[in-house]
């Protein structure tokens, strides 16, 4: 199905076919406007999708950098104070803003250890949304978890 509509856009002389290699990827995204109050970035992974200016987005091309871990950077307290610090304290969150932070490539160990925790904290978020059951606590204490090991790598280099 994907293979016949990037066809279509390529050959339909109506169709706008410019960057057709990045309709219906898998990556990870944001709102392009954020709270001032905030004291996250709040990015989340995305499925295959067309993508709009209201949320932006990117993904991987680095096959040691699975777009989980960098949704995990992404998310952290030490990136977001780095982001609104040293490259942009607005509101308005750009591609080129995001493209700018630091990234520490992980080893496997911490690799394996973020995915792990990348999946617990999605299946108690899709628990809490089913059941309507509050699992904040737990949810926080993953995410603070994962911050540990996200400060103990830029920290160790």
């Amino acid at each position: 199905m994907f293979q016949l509509i990037v066809e279509f856009l390529k050959t339909d002389p109506r169709a706008r076919y410019q960057g057709h290699l990045f309709y219906f990827r898998e990556g990870f995204c944001w709102t392009n406007i954020l709270n001032p109050q905030a004291k996250l970035l709040k990015t989340k992974l995305k499925q295959k999708t067309v993508n709009d200016v209201g949320s932006m987005s990117l993904s991987s091309i680095v096959d040691n950098i699975p777009n989980y871990y960098l949704v995990a950077l992404l998310n952290s307290e030490l990136l977001f104070n780095y982001y609104r610090e040293y490259i942009n304290n607005t509101v308005n969150i750009q591609i080129n803003d995001i493209r700018q932070l630091p990234i520490v490539i992980p080893n496997q160990e911490e690799l394996s250890e973020i995915k792990n925790l990348f999946k617990k904290l999605i299946a108690l978020k899709k628990e809490e949304n089913e059941t309507e059951k509050n699992l904040e606590y737990e949810i926080k204490t993953i995410e603070q978890f994962v911050d540990k090991i996200i400060d103990n790598s830029y920290y160790s280099i």
